[in-house]
């Protein structure tokens, strides 16, 4: 095979049904640093490249929310909006400002430590129901807040930066991926993973199937793992002829059987996820060289979007591939 046709092949040039529908919306020309998706999708929280942290409306590019400069602690760290968009949280270095986003104003401020007195918070997450807070420090420790009693326990599960956590479903359990390369299942407040799996390189991706039962993780070399979200077993694993592939965001597609991931460059992949075949690979539209896939939404078992660094919401019909 030729090398422009082999290329071709790993990319999905020409032989791939064109699945992009093209960008709808152009929400900054200040770039993306960090940019997350309501769970509706209907907004897009977003840090951008002049430090301005604001939430659009994706319908129309209307600025619902732009937080007030002088009351943000640099550097910003992590972003989240919880599943009903009524609160906005700020990680700072070792400060958590969260926002009522229907008052437009400061809550509260809330320090979090690591078991390192040098560490700094690393990533966040939030209970669906609002009630639980986890803060994942550099030094791979994690707290567990929980936001009503205000208790909150913390313990040291890994050895490296805390760079992806995800809530199950009722707020119970979650999992943890770090740069020391493990993954495990958590029960909330207690420091005995349920589970966990030992990876040779560090984790650059982990994402929970929207019913809660499958759990997606990559390495950062070759390991591509599709698991049982409850026990941890292995269903399957990504199959590509590239000797390896580097997956930094990855998202479910209800009820599809689908998985789309995104690479470090401007490349979008999709797979069927029982059986780790590859679909194809398509190139996303952006405005820089260098631009790459910061978050996705998935509205229905057809569509995806995509938000990319260049502040470009991209949609994409995914029905085409159903018969592939």
């Amino acid at each position: 095979m030729c090398v422009v046709c082999f290329a071709c092949f790993l990319i999905g040039c020409g032989s791939q049904p064109e699945i992009s529908k093209g960008v709808t919306s152009q929400l900054t020309q200040n770039g993306v640093i960090i940019g997350h998706f309501s769970k509706d999708g209907e907004w897009t929280v977003t840090l951008d490249g002049n430090a301005d942290i604001q939430i659009h409306d994706n319908a129309d590019q209307s600025i619902v929310f732009k937080v007030p400069k002088d009351k943000v602690k640099t550097p910003v760290k992590a972003l989240l909006l919880s599943d009903d968009k009524s609160m906005l949280i700020i990680a700072g270095e070792n400060l958590i400002s969260i926002w009522s986003v229907p008052k437009q104003k400061l809550v509260t401020n809330v320090p979090f430590a690591g078991v390192s007195p040098l560490a700094s918070i690393s990533s966040l997450a939030l209970s669906h129901d609002n009630k639980r807070l986890l803060v994942a420090m550099d030094d791979g420790s994690v707290n567990m807040a929980d936001l009503f009693t205000k208790i909150n326990n913390r313990f040291m599960p890994h050895s490296r930066p805390i760079e992806h956590l995800a809530f199950h479903e009722n707020a119970e359990y979650f999992v943890t991926g770090a740069q020391d390369g493990l993954v495990a299942m958590w029960q909330f407040a207690s420091p005995e993973p349920v589970y966990q799996h030992q990876f040779n390189h560090r984790v650059t991706s982990l994402t929970v199937s929207p019913d809660g039962k499958h759990l997606f993780v990559s390495d950062g070399l070759n390991a591509q793992h599709v698991l049982d979200f409850e026990s941890g077993k292995l269903i399957s694993e990504l199959k590509y002829m590239a000797r390896f592939k580097m997956f930094r965001k990855a998202k479910f597609i209800s009820n599809s059987g689908l998985l789309a991931t995104s690479s470090s460059k401007s490349h979008l992949s999709i797979w069927r996820y029982d059986s780790g075949e590859e679909l194809g690979t398509w190139s996303i539209r952006t405005a820089n060289e260098g631009a790459t896939v910061v978050d996705m939404y998935v509205p229905n078992s057809n569509t995806l979007v995509t938000l990319n660094s260049d502040g470009m919401l991209e949609t994409w019909a995914v029905n085409l591939l159903a018969e592939k």
